[in-house]
């Protein structure tokens, strides 16, 4: 990838892009740090049919190095369940839903399905 810079490296700069790709998906309404359960998720990707609908909820954490990776994204997960951030989703009918933590290193990243 040529146009992300490795000193682009804050939570903040991933969140957003990868909200905007998102975004783009037509299958599913994207949203970003809304308080469900006791904090706010990173992000909630869920279609517009509630009824055999489904929902994935996203975490995102930065590694201090290529080698927490798998650290970060245990640590999204269990962020997610803690907090409970599925209840807005349970409340609204959603029982598919899907949890992944996401961590980046500069320009790499490892994704984690709960």
């Amino acid at each position: 990838m040529e146009t992300i810079s490795f000193y682009d490296y804050k939570e903040d700069y991933y969140h957003g892009f990868l909200a905007g790709l998102l975004k783009h998906n037509k299958k599913y309404v994207v949203k970003s740090n809304r308080e469900s359960g006791l904090g706010r998720y990173d992000l909630i990707m869920k279609t517009h049919r509630i009824r055999q609908g489904k929902a994935i909820i996203i975490e995102l954490k930065i590694a201090e190095n290529i080698n927490g990776l798998e650290k970060g994204c245990t640590r999204a997960l269990e962020k997610i369940e803690k907090f409970h951030y599925d209840r807005a989703l349970l409340a609204e009918g959603y029982t598919d839903i899907a949890k992944y933590g996401i961590c980046f290193y500069k320009k790499e990243c490892l994704a984690l399905k709960f």
